[in-house]
């Protein structure tokens, strides 16, 4: 850990930014100081008198980002607890220190709100590893948190788009081996999951119409897995019904299953494009998805300027698919990017034969031509979206630990 700042207040109350400890005993209070010289932490980061002194010396808003304080000399730990957390904030994290041996005493402070609880007598292995635990559990948050949201939208019919956020979709993980959510948005013609030749789930309607009972167990119903880490989410419902899908639902649905899928692709019809502007705000990266012609230049500039209103955190990519062939009313790419004002992001090339074997096996592109030009510029796109990096190869002259190359 970096050397402690320090937060001054307008009560005249200097606490570290990021650790500090509040012990009772003076064996506490020297392993503490011994473990904070470990760690680079201020000297100021270790202070006597336990939750009491923690709670005259933190104010809301003003709380170091882990507090450990001993609650032994305590004659309500749990009230003291409570307000100690109140004035933390829940972006803060506490370690608790009393001298109860018992699991039940653990699970209520970890009920109240402590990320650990540690019995005395305090060593200097015990504190050191609690505060780097609490360290190596923040990056697996953050790793988890740096999924990204990829929307997919066919700009015109037919444009093959649906195919493009399957096939990233698979890429992502199985070749990149991240786990990755496959939403098909078309809850009545969807083809995603007849893409893939799985059977659609059976809560995918219900966990949109229902925010409110979304949990774990309500989308694990709805899921279903192609393959270790994609899932996938799809369904075919009645012609003659109307689903409502309103942005609260959709939110609840990503915040659920972004939890344990840090690669989210949507592939959203385009009609439903005005009640989605939460979504593509969102959204890290909106692939937009056009043939090369006149039709497509008017339709990616319409929907390129609607969403700029967005404020849209994420980047627009233009990509043209079914390039090759000699299709009907199709333009020169130059003409195209002319219309544009830009050039495209990406090109897909027309492979009718590969994506027919496909369709007719139920397969990705990916498993049945792993070295076509189609499969290379999905590659490119997935990685680009998903900010994934191809491992290095090892050579003979590797470098090897201590910086010096291999003889």
């Amino acid at each position: 850990m970096a050397k402690a700042s320090s937060l001054s207040t307008l009560f005249g109350n200097a606490v570290c930014e990021d650790f500090m400890a509040f012990v009772e005993d003076d064996k506490s209070l020297s392993v503490s100081r011994e473990v904070c010289a470990a760690l680079e932490l201020s000297e100021d980061a270790t202070q006597d008198g336990g939750i009491a002194a923690a709670l005259n010396r933190i104010e809301p808003g003003n709380s170091p980002k882990v507090v450990m304080v001993d609650v032994t000399r305590s004659l309500d730990p749990d009230g003291d607890i409570t307000r100690l957390i109140r004035k933390m904030g829940t972006e803060n994290t506490l370690i608790v220190i009393g001298d109860a041996n018992d699991v039940g005493e653990f699970r209520k402070m970890v009920a109240l709100g402590a990320r650990d609880y540690l019995v005395k007598p305090l060593t200097f292995e015990l504190m050191k590893d609690a505060i780097e635990n609490i360290d190596r559990q923040s990056q697996a948050v953050k790793a988890s948190q740096s999924g990204r949201l990829t929307v997919v939208i066919g700009v015109r019919g037919g444009v093959g788009a649906t195919t493009i956020a399957t096939n990233l979709a698979w890429i992502m993980a199985n070749e990149e081996k991240l786990p990755t959510a496959l939403l098909d948005m078309d809850l009545h013609f969807g083809t995603t999951t007849l893409s893939l030749d799985i059977e659609t789930g059976g809560g995918f309607r219900e966990a949109l119409e229902n925010p409110h009972r979304l949990d774990k167990l309500f989308l694990d119903s709805a899921i279903v897995k192609d393959g270790e880490r994609l899932a996938v989410l799809g369904t075919e419902e009645p012609i003659d019904e109307l689903v409502d899908v309103s942005e609260e639902s959709i939110d609840a649905l990503i915040g659920e299953i972004s939890q344990d899928y840090n690669q989210l692709v949507i592939d959203l019809p385009r009609h439903m494009l005005p009640t989605q502007g939460a979504l593509l705000a969102a959204a890290d990266a909106v692939i937009l998805v056009s043939d090369q012609t006149l039709a497509g230049i008017r339709d990616i500039n319409r929907i390129t300027q609607a969403m700029t209103s967005l404020q849209t955190k994420g980047r627009i990519l233009k990509v043209v698919s079914r390039v090759g062939s000699e299709r009907a009313a199709q333009v020169s790419k130059a003409d195209f990017e002319r219309g544009l004002n830009e050039p495209v992001s990406y090109i897909i090339p027309e492979d009718a034969k590969t994506l027919t074997v496909c369709a007719n096996a139920g397969k990705a592109v990916g498993e049945v031509a792993t070295k076509t030009p189609i499969v290379k510029v999905l590659r490119e796109l997935a990685a680009d979206v998903s900010g994934y990096e191809k491992p290095k190869k090892k050579g003979l002259f590797t470098i090897v630990p201590g910086g010096r190359k291999k003889k």
